[in-house]
Protein backbone atom coordinates (compact mmCIF):
# COMPACT_ATOMS: atom_id res chain seq x y z
CA UNK A 1 0.00 0.00 0.00
CA UNK A 2 1.12 3.56 -1.12
CA UNK A 3 2.66 5.10 1.80
CA UNK A 4 4.09 8.68 -0.09
CA UNK A 5 3.38 12.28 0.93
CA UNK A 6 1.24 13.57 -2.24
CA UNK A 7 -1.63 15.41 -2.30
CA UNK A 8 -4.67 14.29 -1.38
CA UNK A 9 -6.72 12.97 -3.42
CA UNK A 10 -10.31 13.27 -3.86
CA UNK A 11 -12.73 11.39 -1.14
CA UNK A 12 -14.59 8.05 -2.12
CA UNK A 13 -17.92 7.37 -0.33
CA UNK A 14 -16.65 3.54 -0.71
CA UNK A 15 -13.61 4.65 1.79
CA UNK A 16 -15.49 6.68 4.57
CA UNK A 17 -16.09 4.83 7.91
CA UNK A 18 -19.78 6.07 8.30
CA UNK A 19 -21.07 6.15 11.54
CA UNK A 20 -24.58 6.84 13.34
CA UNK A 21 -24.37 8.57 16.42
CA UNK A 22 -21.51 9.07 18.97
CA UNK A 23 -20.50 6.53 21.53
CA UNK A 24 -20.26 9.56 24.20
CA UNK A 25 -24.05 9.57 23.48
CA UNK A 26 -24.47 5.75 23.45
CA UNK A 27 -22.40 5.37 27.21
CA UNK A 28 -24.93 8.28 28.41
CA UNK A 29 -27.81 6.42 27.92
CA UNK A 30 -29.20 7.24 24.90
CA UNK A 31 -30.65 3.53 23.84
CA UNK A 32 -33.85 4.13 21.86
CA UNK A 33 -34.69 4.51 18.20
CA UNK A 34 -31.44 5.55 15.78
CA UNK A 35 -31.37 4.56 12.21
CA UNK A 36 -33.12 1.59 10.59
CA UNK A 37 -31.01 -1.21 9.23
CA UNK A 38 -32.57 -0.57 5.76
CA UNK A 39 -30.82 2.94 5.92
CA UNK A 40 -27.50 1.88 7.80
CA UNK A 41 -26.33 -1.07 4.96
CA UNK A 42 -26.98 1.71 2.47
CA UNK A 43 -23.90 3.60 3.83
CA UNK A 44 -21.99 0.19 4.26
CA UNK A 45 -21.90 -3.76 4.23
CA UNK A 46 -19.40 -4.18 7.02
CA UNK A 47 -19.56 -2.83 10.78
CA UNK A 48 -20.63 -3.17 14.41
CA UNK A 49 -23.37 -1.65 16.61
CA UNK A 50 -25.95 -2.14 18.32
CA UNK A 51 -30.13 -2.04 18.87
CA UNK A 52 -32.25 0.10 20.36
CA UNK A 53 -32.89 -0.20 23.98
CA UNK A 54 -28.95 -1.79 23.82
CA UNK A 55 -30.95 -5.59 22.99
CA UNK A 56 -28.24 -7.67 21.71
CA UNK A 57 -24.70 -6.89 20.06
CA UNK A 58 -24.59 -5.73 16.12
CA UNK A 59 -22.53 -7.35 13.57
CA UNK A 60 -22.74 -6.31 9.92
CA UNK A 61 -21.13 -8.82 7.40
CA UNK A 62 -21.08 -9.13 3.59
CA UNK A 63 -23.86 -6.58 3.61
CA UNK A 64 -26.53 -8.49 6.01
CA UNK A 65 -27.22 -7.78 9.96
CA UNK A 66 -26.86 -10.12 12.47
CA UNK A 67 -28.18 -9.61 16.02
CA UNK A 68 -26.28 -11.69 18.65
CA UNK A 69 -28.83 -11.53 21.77
CA UNK A 70 -27.81 -12.13 25.60
CA UNK A 71 -29.42 -15.67 25.80
CA UNK A 72 -26.63 -16.89 23.32
CA UNK A 73 -28.67 -16.60 20.11
CA UNK A 74 -28.86 -15.36 16.58
CA UNK A 75 -30.99 -13.71 14.26
CA UNK A 76 -31.21 -11.92 10.75
CA UNK A 77 -32.06 -8.48 12.37
CA UNK A 78 -35.27 -7.40 9.81
CA UNK A 79 -34.71 -3.54 7.94
CA UNK A 80 -37.07 -2.06 9.78
CA UNK A 81 -35.16 -2.38 13.64
CA UNK A 82 -33.01 0.35 14.87
CA UNK A 83 -29.70 1.49 16.11
CA UNK A 84 -28.75 3.77 18.16
CA UNK A 85 -25.19 3.78 17.41
CA UNK A 86 -23.47 1.57 14.51
CA UNK A 87 -19.99 1.93 12.40
CA UNK A 88 -20.34 0.65 8.89
CA UNK A 89 -18.08 0.91 5.34
CA UNK A 90 -18.36 -0.97 2.57
CA UNK A 91 -15.06 -3.10 2.67
CA UNK A 92 -12.40 -3.21 0.16
CA UNK A 93 -9.55 -5.02 1.09
CA UNK A 94 -6.23 -2.45 1.19
CA UNK A 95 -3.93 -5.32 2.06
CA UNK A 96 -3.76 -8.75 3.66
CA UNK A 97 -2.11 -11.14 5.74
CA UNK A 98 -2.02 -15.29 5.48
CA UNK A 99 -1.00 -17.42 8.10
CA UNK A 100 -2.01 -15.17 11.00
CA UNK A 101 -1.86 -16.29 14.10
CA UNK A 102 -3.27 -14.90 17.99
CA UNK A 103 -2.51 -16.37 21.53
CA UNK A 104 -4.87 -13.43 22.54
CA UNK A 105 -7.00 -10.46 21.30
CA UNK A 106 -4.04 -8.27 23.26
CA UNK A 107 -2.05 -10.42 21.31
CA UNK A 108 -3.43 -9.37 17.49
CA UNK A 109 -4.01 -6.33 18.46
CA UNK A 110 -0.24 -5.94 19.45
CA UNK A 111 0.48 -7.38 15.81
CA UNK A 112 -1.78 -5.10 14.32
CA UNK A 113 0.02 -2.10 15.32
CA UNK A 114 2.97 -3.12 13.49
CA UNK A 115 0.85 -4.51 10.45
CA UNK A 116 -1.48 -1.87 10.01
CA UNK A 117 0.21 1.60 7.70
CA UNK A 118 -1.19 4.22 9.41
CA UNK A 119 -1.09 5.50 12.73
CA UNK A 120 -4.00 8.05 12.59
CA UNK A 121 -6.32 6.18 10.27
CA UNK A 122 -9.23 4.41 11.03
CA UNK A 123 -9.66 0.74 9.75
CA UNK A 124 -11.93 -1.81 9.23
CA UNK A 125 -10.43 -5.13 9.79
CA UNK A 126 -11.64 -8.44 8.89
CA UNK A 127 -10.51 -12.33 10.26
CA UNK A 128 -11.48 -15.54 8.88
CA UNK A 129 -10.17 -18.82 10.44
CA UNK A 130 -10.98 -21.42 12.45
CA UNK A 131 -10.99 -20.11 16.54
CA UNK A 132 -9.69 -22.56 19.17
CA UNK A 133 -11.26 -20.70 21.84
CA UNK A 134 -13.63 -17.30 22.13
CA UNK A 135 -14.91 -15.48 24.96
CA UNK A 136 -17.83 -13.55 24.39
CA UNK A 137 -20.47 -10.93 25.43
CA UNK A 138 -23.76 -9.56 24.84
CA UNK A 139 -26.35 -6.80 26.90
CA UNK A 140 -29.84 -7.78 27.47
CA UNK A 141 -32.30 -5.26 26.61
CA UNK A 142 -32.45 -2.44 29.06
CA UNK A 143 -35.65 -1.01 30.10
CA UNK A 144 -35.89 3.14 31.53
CA UNK A 145 -35.05 5.42 33.30
CA UNK A 146 -31.54 4.15 31.91
CA UNK A 147 -28.65 3.65 33.35
CA UNK A 148 -25.37 4.67 31.92
CA UNK A 149 -23.42 2.04 29.70
CA UNK A 150 -20.20 1.73 31.79
CA UNK A 151 -23.08 0.53 35.18
CA UNK A 152 -25.29 -2.02 32.43
CA UNK A 153 -22.05 -3.87 31.59
CA UNK A 154 -21.51 -4.58 34.81
CA UNK A 155 -24.34 -7.19 34.43
CA UNK A 156 -23.38 -8.41 30.83
CA UNK A 157 -23.81 -12.01 29.84
CA UNK A 158 -20.64 -13.84 28.97
CA UNK A 159 -19.84 -17.34 27.58
CA UNK A 160 -17.30 -19.13 26.09
CA UNK A 161 -16.63 -21.09 23.27
CA UNK A 162 -13.83 -23.29 21.19
CA UNK A 163 -13.64 -25.02 18.01
CA UNK A 164 -15.62 -22.82 15.91
CA UNK A 165 -15.02 -21.32 12.76
CA UNK A 166 -16.04 -17.95 11.71
CA UNK A 167 -14.89 -13.97 10.88
CA UNK A 168 -14.06 -11.30 13.40
CA UNK A 169 -15.46 -7.97 12.71
CA UNK A 170 -13.31 -5.36 13.84
CA UNK A 171 -12.31 -1.70 14.02
CA UNK A 172 -9.64 0.62 15.03
CA UNK A 173 -9.71 4.18 15.72
CA UNK A 174 -7.25 5.87 16.44
CA UNK A 175 -6.68 7.80 19.69
CA UNK A 176 -8.01 11.55 18.03
CA UNK A 177 -10.95 9.49 17.80
CA UNK A 178 -11.63 10.37 21.45
CA UNK A 179 -14.97 10.23 22.77
CA UNK A 180 -16.91 10.28 18.76
CA UNK A 181 -15.63 6.26 18.62
CA UNK A 182 -13.57 3.88 20.38
CA UNK A 183 -10.45 4.35 20.57
CA UNK A 184 -8.43 1.32 19.76
CA UNK A 185 -9.79 -1.97 18.86
CA UNK A 186 -13.56 -3.17 18.86
CA UNK A 187 -14.33 -6.40 17.90
CA UNK A 188 -17.47 -8.55 17.02
CA UNK A 189 -17.44 -12.12 16.36
CA UNK A 190 -19.57 -14.32 14.34
CA UNK A 191 -19.34 -18.05 13.14
CA UNK A 192 -19.82 -18.89 9.44
CA UNK A 193 -23.29 -21.49 10.42
CA UNK A 194 -24.21 -18.22 11.69
CA UNK A 195 -25.00 -20.00 15.28
CA UNK A 196 -22.13 -18.05 17.38
CA UNK A 197 -21.65 -14.47 17.69
CA UNK A 198 -21.23 -11.46 19.95
CA UNK A 199 -18.67 -8.85 21.06
CA UNK A 200 -15.15 -10.55 21.68
CA UNK A 201 -13.12 -10.15 25.48
CA UNK A 202 -10.82 -13.01 24.01
CA UNK A 203 -9.60 -15.18 21.33
CA UNK A 204 -6.86 -17.47 19.86
CA UNK A 205 -6.43 -18.95 16.88
CA UNK A 206 -4.03 -20.57 14.05
CA UNK A 207 -3.71 -19.86 10.39
CA UNK A 208 -6.13 -17.37 9.52
CA UNK A 209 -6.87 -14.91 6.77
CA UNK A 210 -6.82 -11.09 7.38
CA UNK A 211 -7.93 -8.24 5.96
CA UNK A 212 -8.00 -4.93 6.33
CA UNK A 213 -9.35 -1.47 4.75
CA UNK A 214 -8.10 2.01 5.16
CA UNK A 215 -10.83 4.62 5.84
CA UNK A 216 -9.61 7.86 4.18
CA UNK A 217 -12.95 9.82 5.49
CA UNK A 218 -15.24 9.90 8.83
CA UNK A 219 -18.61 10.58 8.12
CA UNK A 220 -20.62 10.69 11.34
CA UNK A 221 -24.45 11.28 11.06
CA UNK A 222 -25.80 12.82 14.32
CA UNK A 223 -29.57 12.02 15.74
CA UNK A 224 -32.11 14.95 15.24
CA UNK A 225 -33.87 14.25 18.48
CA UNK A 226 -34.13 15.43 21.63
CA UNK A 227 -32.07 13.04 23.71
CA UNK A 228 -29.54 13.31 21.71
CA UNK A 229 -29.70 17.02 21.74
CA UNK A 230 -29.73 16.92 25.69
CA UNK A 231 -26.66 14.69 26.67
CA UNK A 232 -23.46 15.86 28.43
CA UNK A 233 -20.76 15.00 26.52
CA UNK A 234 -18.69 16.08 29.64
CA UNK A 235 -20.68 13.09 31.88
CA UNK A 236 -18.64 10.94 29.54
CA UNK A 237 -15.29 9.74 30.05
CA UNK A 238 -12.75 8.11 27.70
CA UNK A 239 -11.87 5.79 30.59
CA UNK A 240 -15.55 5.01 30.67
CA UNK A 241 -15.93 4.29 26.93
CA UNK A 242 -12.45 2.07 27.51
CA UNK A 243 -13.95 -0.19 29.98
CA UNK A 244 -17.16 -0.31 28.22
CA UNK A 245 -15.94 -1.46 24.75
CA UNK A 246 -12.51 -2.72 25.02
CA UNK A 247 -12.64 -5.25 27.62
CA UNK A 248 -10.73 -8.39 27.86
CA UNK A 249 -11.46 -11.54 29.63
CA UNK A 250 -9.85 -11.80 33.23
CA UNK A 251 -7.12 -14.19 32.09
CA UNK A 252 -5.76 -11.34 30.26
CA UNK A 253 -6.37 -8.27 32.57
Amino acid sequence: MAGDESSPTAVSADDALVQYSLVAALAAGDYDGGISLGELVREGDFGVGTFSRLDGEMIVLDGKVYQALADQTIRAAPPTETSPFAAVKFFRADGRLVDLSAASLTDLDDQLDHLLPRRNSPYAIRVDGQFARLTLRSVPAQKPPYEPLVDVVKHQATWHTEHVRGTLIGLRCPNWIGTLNVAGYHWHFLSDDRKVGGHVLDCAFNSALLRYDECTSLVIRLPQTREFDAFDADTVKGSDIDQIERQRAPSEE
